[in-house]
């Protein structure tokens, strides 16, 4: 069996080619649990922990005060995002309803694509780059 150079290099790029899909995909989901894990207030309190006990070495009577403190941090960060999202909500909400109220009928038909509906109102829609600033 005779090999043929180009069939080579043919198979060479297809598996590089899908090795490198397979390593993005993989890199994509391990920086979307890294991302996430720290948004997590419960996460950041376990991460604070270990790093505090290995760096500062608190005596064993420490550890628990300073553990009540971290949990009482948490509560309060957990407090603030609840907050947070349902202000945010309620600001978009307002703004849909303000837009729709300068629209005719036709525009509306439009508009609707586009509004957030109940459920996908969180944080990340806020994650967007002004049109000014994309240019």
């Amino acid at each position: 069996m005779t090999s043929n150079p180009k069939r080579i290099v043919l198979h060479l790029t297809l598996f590089g080619v899908v090795c490198a899909l397979v390593g993005g995909l993989i890199g994509q989901r391990f920086a979307f649990n890294e991302l996430e894990s720290r948004n997590n207030p419960q996460t950041w309190n376990e991460h604070v922990t270990h790093e505090f006990e290995r760096l500062v070495h608190p005596t064993p009577e420490q550890t628990p005060r300073v553990q009540a403190h971290l949990d009482r941090a948490v509560r309060q960060l957990r407090e603030i995002r609840r907050e947070t999202l349902v202000r945010s909500t309620n600001v978009i909400g307002q703004l849909v309803r303000d837009v729709e109220a300068e629209l005719t009928p036709e525009q509306r038909k439009a508009f609707e694509s586009m509004k957030p509906h109940p459920g996908e109102l969180d944080l990340d829609i806020l994650n967007t780059t002004p049109e000014s600033k994309q240019r």
